[in-house]
């Protein structure tokens, strides 16, 4: 199991990120307390890590979670390479191996018409004599980048600079100053997506949409799950009444980064005006139940769509709770208007009736990002995520596999080194960033094994704690190291977990858990410290963990409430995760890739990017040598 250091140490096991803000007396610690008390040993003890052996079955499924059509073959190869298998998809495009033991595997699957993938298994016996796992296949025609760098491409610092200068006209409407600034960029790194992305919002902020269009569509082919681009297209499409090119846009971006309540509003607006009220009423309502006090535009919709389907009653039943739960809204008094149509005996209720069918601009441009674009993203609990629909989960085995690959990853290692790339921005009340700071660190961490079920993690970097190093005077510490103590058994007992359903992260089956700090639980992985003392501050989030291997892919969190005493309404953290590989291609240790932080703070906003480049590990074998983490991203 995992264990912490001597209390007078303030860590959290991981990596250390230190970021910076403006508030000379506030420094904020994520930090591991010394010792372990409760849960269980990861493997040993657990179950998880007996050699009993398992029947293992491995379900080959579409990127959407259903299984695929057709036959698949799923070859499997021990870590040692000795031992390999193969066997044909049957059922539910589903390949069973009698007699697996526990241990990694390479895990490749071909199938006509599909992309080959390979991944690594990860097997433990005990527990059920059944072991299940899940690989996802692209099609040969999809294009690339659902499972590419998790991130664009960072800006290099000249290239920021000119970005910089264009965003501030931007922020002060001054629309030509800001294209030449935007353009020079473009010329500098004319494959850099975020360019792509500006050049695209200039354009829609100035009606020019033809070619906003076509810049969001050059960000998609350099880039194509950038989540603002899909999203701004999809709006961009209602707005030019092509409702079945925002759906096929919209829905894209549903499946790849998740919906909030805008996200389910544009899409049924796009649904409605396609007169498909069966998903239009879905989204709508999905739409309201995130939204919650934004929800006015959602339920207008909504009452237009009842209303269109022959619903009269329960279209004036949600119309009249728009006017009552949202009086001060000046978009509700269009529910006025709606009552007054259902009463007119003119009123039809079939779509041809304008107020009622096209609402398209009038419910989608408000909730836009271009005219209320989200300075950060959603709350976790604002957001959803598809799931396949066939597929039970178990939130307590899922746990324990996770527990035993975390442990194992660590267990043959000594330290590691790596160069932090921090970047700091303040945030205007548009949601437009300001001008960034920048620095990179060296960054070593120890991993020390007191014994051989338990190991310890420390690290050093230049400049230390010394917040005269840092960009500003606010030092954030031990961030990017959350995957690793969310899985320590010592700290389960703190939290809530939910399996919510088998999903993807980057194009590859991952399981999605929610998780929360317990109430009655004082949070001991996250507390901030200023003069006035220290400040436990308890956490919520989504993880988002590899459904072959069990590593760690994805990690977000939020507040469980604000803290009050800090005047800290918002801290929003997103990590990603993935693998840096041995040169001999049969080990990597599983490390962050990428961290960005989103903070609210006495009234001000902030974002914070982190990357981690530029990897050395040093392992207990020291015969391997190592090579440079796979697909993170390079700086342009």
């Amino acid at each position: 199991m995992l264990s912490g250091p001597p209390s007078h140490v303030p860590f959290l096991a991981g990596l250390l990120c230190i970021l910076s803000l403006l508030f000379s007396e506030l420094s904020v610690s994520a930090q591991r307390p010394g010792g372990t008390s409760g849960g269980r040993p990861m493997g040993g003890t657990s179950g998880v890590g007996d050699l009993a052996k398992v029947t293992l079955e491995v379900g080959v499924r579409e990127p959407n979670g259903t299984p695929i059509t057709g036959h698949a073959t799923v070859n499997l190869t021990s870590a040692s390479g000795s031992l390999r298998l193969s066997a044909a998809t049957r059922d539910r495009a589903m390949a069973t191996f009698a007699d697996v033991e526990a241990g990694d595997y390479s895990m490749e699957v071909s199938a006509p018409g599909y992309k080959t993938a390979t991944e690594t298994a990860s097997v433990y016996g005990g527990g059920a004599s059944t072991y299940t796992l899940y690989i996802y296949l692209h099609t040969e025609g999809e294009a690339p980048g659902a499972s590419a760098a998790p991130r664009a491409p960072i800006m290099a610092p000249h290239l920021r600079k000119e970005v910089d200068k264009g965003l501030e006209k931007f922020r002060q409407h001054q629309y030509d100053a800001a294209r030449t600034h935007f353009e020079k960029a473009e010329k500098m790194a004319p494959g850099n997506p975020d360019v792509q992305f500006l050049l695209g919002m200039l354009a829609y902020a100035e009606e020019r949409l033809d070619i906003a269009r076509v810049k969001f569509q050059a960000v998609l082919a350099l880039y194509p799950i950038h989540e603002r681009a899909l999203l701004m297209l999809g709006e961009l499409q209602l707005r030019m009444r092509d409702p079945a090119g925002a759906v096929k846009t919209l829905e894209k971006a549903y499946q790849v980064n998740g919906a909030d309540w805008r996200t389910h509003l544009l899409l049924a607006t796009a649904y409605f005006s396609l007169k498909d009220n069966e998903k239009a009423r879905a989204h709508a309502v999905r739409s309201a139940a995130l939204a919650k006090e934004n929800a006015v535009r959602a339920q207008l919709l909504l009452g237009r769509i009842l209303a269109s389907d022959g619903k009269p009653e329960e279209a004036r039943r949600t119309f009249e709770a728009v006017l009552r739960d949202f009086p001060n809204d000046p978009t509700a008094q269009a529910a006025k208007k709606q009552l007054v149509e259902l009463d007119s005996p003119a009123a039809t209720t079939a779509s041809e009736t304008t107020s009622l069918a096209a609402p398209a601009t009038e419910a989608a441009s408000p909730a836009t990002p271009a005219v209320v674009r989200p300075w950060a993203p959603p709350d976790v609990d604002s957001m959803e995520y598809p799931a396949a629909e066939d597929v039970s989960c178990a939130g307590s085995d899922l746990i324990l596999r996770t527990q035993a690959r975390t442990s194992r990853q660590l267990e043959n290692f000594e330290r590691f080194t790596a160069t932090e790339h921090i970047e700091h921005q303040e945030v205007d009340a548009s949601g437009i960033p300001g001008p960034v700071r920048a620095r990179d660190f060296n960054y070593l961490v120890f991993i020390q094994h007191p014994t051989p079920e338990t190991s310890v993690l420390d690290e050093q970097r230049n400049g230390g704690e010394n917040l005269e190093f840092f960009p500003t005077s606010l030092a954030t510490r031990g961030l990017v190291g959350l995957g690793a103590i969310l899985f320590d058994p010592a700290y389960e007992g703190d939290f809530v977990y939910k399996c919510e359903g088998l999903g993807a992260w980057r194009g590859q089956a991952a399981w999605k858990m929610h998780f929360e700090q317990r109430k009655e639980v004082e949070s001991r992985i996250r507390t901030w410290r200023n003069k006035q003392g220290f400040y436990h501050v308890a956490l919520k989030g989504r993880v988002w963990i590899a459904a072959g291997s069990y590593d760690v892919l994805h990690i977000e969190t939020d507040l469980r409430e604000p803290v009050e005493d800090l005047q800290l309404s918002r801290d929003h953290l997103l990590i990603d995760y993935g693998p840096v590989s041995f040169n001999n291609g049969k080990t990597s240790l599983w490390l962050p890739w990428y961290a960005e932080m989103y903070m609210e703070l006495r009234g001000k906003r902030y974002h914070h990017r982190h990357t981690l480049a530029n990897y050395m590990l040093f392992s207990v074998d020291t015969t391997n040598s190592i090579a440079s983490p796979k697909e993170i991203p390079e700086r342009n």
